[in-house]
């Protein structure tokens, strides 16, 4: 899996850089190489596409992506509250009149949300069963009673490594190591002090999903296909 940022979005530099000429093409209209809506989403979901290299009948609608892929993609995104994945209509939480999805009206949407397009699917050409995470713009202000839990919808199993990093003590360690790699991120949020407070929250929201987790009786399996 790789984690993609633009440098710069909306003229403050964002976490991650790294642009892979192997990217699929991506379309105007869904900036996606894997053309889902969230209700087809849902229904492949079931299917556990290529799961123990199970080939899928095509009646199944899968796409070329493994099932793992969508577990570390949702866990991903709810640790950072991305929603222009997999909820750009913003309709799992409460929005700002500053979000985009208010500012387009997009809201409304929220009543047939099975014909909204997933967007930033991307996949690499020569590896198409893997995700590359793209456009990743999370929010670290927003509280923990308004926390997107729909970014999790429909995933019942987790990834084993990365649930075994929530749990341990060495969470903050990795991220302080991360993201000290990148020096204009890192002086952007204030040095040392104001990454800290970023992974203040990151921690917090690792243990609500730790807790949703048992709660729902989601299953933490080994995912490095």
């Amino acid at each position: 899996m790789l984690l993609l940022s633009e440098k710069f979005r909306d003229g403050r530099p964002c976490p991650v850089i790294l642009w892979d000429p192997s990217l699929a093409p991506t379309s105007n209209e869904t900036h996606s190489s894997v053309k889902l809506t969230w209700g087809a989403y849902q229904q492949l979901l079931k299917q556990k596409c290529w799961q123990h290299g199970r080939a899928p009948r095509p009646e199944w609608g899968c796409t070329a992506v493994h099932h793992h892929e969508w577990s570390k993609m949702a866990l991903f995104d709810f640790l950072l509250q991305i929603n222009n994945r997999l909820d750009t209509n913003c309709c799992g939480f409460k929005p700002r009149k500053e979000d985009t999805c208010v500012q387009s009206g997009l809201r409304p949407k929220c009543d047939n949300q099975d014909s909204v397009a997933l967007t930033h699917i991307i996949q690499r050409k020569h590896d198409p069963r893997h995700l590359v995470f793209l456009d990743n713009k999370g929010f670290f202000d927003r509280s923990e009673d308004n926390l997107n839990f729909k970014l999790l919808k429909g995933i019942k199993e987790f990834p084993e490594s990365a649930v075994f990093v929530l749990k341990s003590q060495h969470l903050r360690q990795k991220l302080l190591q991360s993201l000290f790699l990148d020096k204009v991120y890192w002086e952007s949020q204030g040095g040392r002090q104001g990454i800290e407070k970023l992974i203040d929250v990151i921690e917090q929201r690792a243990k609500i999903l730790l807790t949703y987790i048992n709660a729902h009786g989601a299953k933490v399996l080994p995912m490095n296909e």
